[in-house]
């Protein structure tokens, strides 16, 4: 064969057998060395091909994506700073433990360090942020078919688990190689024959588990029932039924719940949420629990992880489905690696006691749910708080929601409705490395992993940094309706010490932009709203549900008025809590 037909043949090899293994979404970024791959991909009949011009901006689709669908994108980029461009999104996905498989093309041996034009180092760019790696060899008849299909299993095995993330493989091509046609029958492909019959993958794996260990249920069983004063917290929680596992096991043992917005129990109406209590220093003096259980990743909210120090709890014991070390303050006592609602299904069978609460919890909770629900009746102005009260509340039960960092998942953490039901949007973040870029681009990969419409709540500079990303809204198939906060600035800076340095804070911290979210909107014929009441923000966002279409609400504030109103509405709960307690 001829170099242009052996790189066609293997592109197209590669393509088939990740199409074989389930993964058919592939985000292509367009360039000339990577020319083999994008066709391979464009001409499989069973792939779904998403374009973007920028990089970082299909990185972040494909972990949003992979987030949603639970199965990983496929990136498919040229050669030189294209593949970095992919770092800030390998880095979250590996945090995070989303799978990702980067396919980066590259310039063959004899270009490398040699002054070539586009020319990188691009064989372990992304360090050890990634689960596996390599680079194939360029495309030769040297190289047995069945090795090249072997390596491309080998990547989707590696990026699903047992500890999901993003795999690398780096595939030098020579010229030429535009795409031509292939011969039927090479004797290089010969031993491929059976393959080419089956129609499946060449390697099969069986998916990897966290099996729990029923050593470490007893163990936790025998500390739950010498307990006086236990605490579930749910943390971080991909699986809405692992969250449901460990709500059933809070009302098994009658022990306070705190549930993360991460924890996809946030918003659940059969627990009551902790987070405006622990606003109240006399409520965190009065409640000390001996045991605390943790199930899943970290926290959102500041606030326990502070309590808990207070507390020094005799036991702390997490349970989390990944290896690696979730013990920020050093205070953990037992670390399991299990699936959390395995390992809470299975010990609230096993428990046969239940505990007590004088502290009248639900009193409390529901006390703060009628003063929030009173600061956000219809004629009063739109703030942040009640923007993402709001939200919460009118978000249909079959969409996603996706939170941007800094403010707006402080304030669905902390203020959210419960639901009236027992379903619930499916929440995804950012919050492996906690950044504020490519939330947009995320968002709408996580609306079409999910398959259903998602809502995101951004700041403005969040916004700001993935600008370009609203090219993708008017072709998505699922719409993404983006509810922008627009305070002029990093409004979390405000909340901070440094917001007392008055001759730096506003030039290098609160840095104000003064760009047009409108105009933004306008040039990229997506349909604008800006709200100014509580009501007609519930009006405006739920007919913005209703669509198929994308579109962006914009909440406009200041700073200094949204740090007054989070200190206010904050010290009237904490009377509140101080006095029913």
């Amino acid at each position: 064969m001829t170099n242009n037909q052996i790189t066609s043949l293997w592109s197209t090899l590669i393509v088939e057998e990740l199409v074989r293994q389930g993964i058919r979404r592939f985000c292509i970024s367009p360039g000339s060395r990577s020319t083999p791959l994008t066709a391979a991909a464009a001409r499989n009949s069973e792939t779904v091909c998403n374009v973007f011009p920028d990089e970082r901006a299909a990185a972040f689709f494909a972990l949003g994506f992979a987030r949603g669908a639970k199965k990983p994108a496929v990136l498919i980029c040229t050669s030189g700073t294209a593949v970095a461009n992919y770092f800030p999104a390998v880095v979250e996905a590996s945090l995070d433990n989303q799978p990702m498989l980067v396919l980066s093309a590259d310039r063959p041996f004899e270009l490398l360090e040699t002054g070539a034009n586009q020319t990188i180092r691009q064989k372990g760019i992304f360090g050890n942020y990634i689960r596996w790696d390599m680079e194939l060899p360029e495309p030769s008849e040297e190289t047995p078919a069945r090795a090249l299909l072997s390596t491309i299993d080998h990547a989707v095995r590696k990026s699903l688990g047992p500890l999901p993330g993003p795999v690398h493989l780096n595939l030098p091509f020579r010229k030429p190689f535009d795409p031509v046609d292939i011969p039927d029958n090479s004797s290089w492909s010969r031993p491929l024959d059976s393959w080419r019959e089956k129609r499946e993958p060449l390697n099969s794996f069986a998916a990897n588990g966290t099996k729990t260990n029923r050593t470490a249920v007893t163990a936790v069983k025998e500390i739950l029932e010498n307990a006086s004063s236990p605490l579930i917290v749910a943390g971080q929680l991909d699986s809405p039924g692992g969250a449901r596992d460990v709500l059933e096991l809070a009302g098994t043992l009658n022990a306070p719940l705190y549930a993360d917005i991460s924890s996809q129990l946030r918003m659940h109406k059969r627990h009551d949420p902790l987070q405006p209590i622990l606003l109240s220093e006399r409520f965190t003096s009065l409640f000390k629990p001996d045991t605390v259980l943790h199930f899943g990743g970290k926290l959102v909210g500041k606030h326990l992880p502070s309590a808990i120090r207070t507390w020094a709890p005799e036991h702390f014991i997490v349970i989390k489905n990944f290896p690696g070390r979730y013990n920020p303050d050093h205070n953990v006592t037992l670390q399991v690696e299990a699936d959390p609602g395995d390992f809470a299904s299975r010990l609230a069978s096993a428990i046969n006691t239940t505990h007590g609460n004088d502290l009248s919890l639900h009193v409390l909770s529901s006390e703060i749910e009628r003063e929030l629900d009173d600061y956000c009746s219809p004629e009063s102005p739109l703030t942040e708080i009640s923007t993402a009260r709001l939200v919460s509340g009118i978000i249909p039960d079959s969409h996603g929601l996706f939170l941007a960092n800094s403010m707006p998942i402080r304030d669905m953490d902390m203020y959210a409705a419960l639901r009236k039901n027992n379903a619930l949007p499916l929440c995804g973040m950012n919050r492996g490395a906690s950044g504020i870029d490519g939330n947009i681009a995320t968002a709408a990969g996580f609306a079409q992993g999910l398959g259903t419409p998602v809502t995101l709540v951004i700041g403005d500079l969040s916004f700001l940094h993935d600008l370009n990303s609203l090219t993708l809204l008017r072709n998505l198939e699922y719409p993404l309706h983006v509810v922008v906060i627009n305070n002029n600035g990093g409004g979390i800076f405000s909340f901070l010490p440094i917001a007392e340095q008055k001759d730096i804070f506003e030039t290098h911290f609160g840095t104000p932009q003064n760009y047009s979210i409108r105009s933004a909107a306008k040039a990229f014929g997506i349909a604008w709203n800006s709200p100014s009441t509580n009501g007609s923000f519930a009006e405006c966002y739920s007919e913005r549900c209703r669509s198929a279409v994308s579109g962006i609400i914009e909440i406009t504030g200041s700073r200094e008025k949204n740090l007054a109103e989070h200190r206010n509405l904050n010290a009237k709960l904490g009377k509140i809590i101080d006095r029913n307690l």
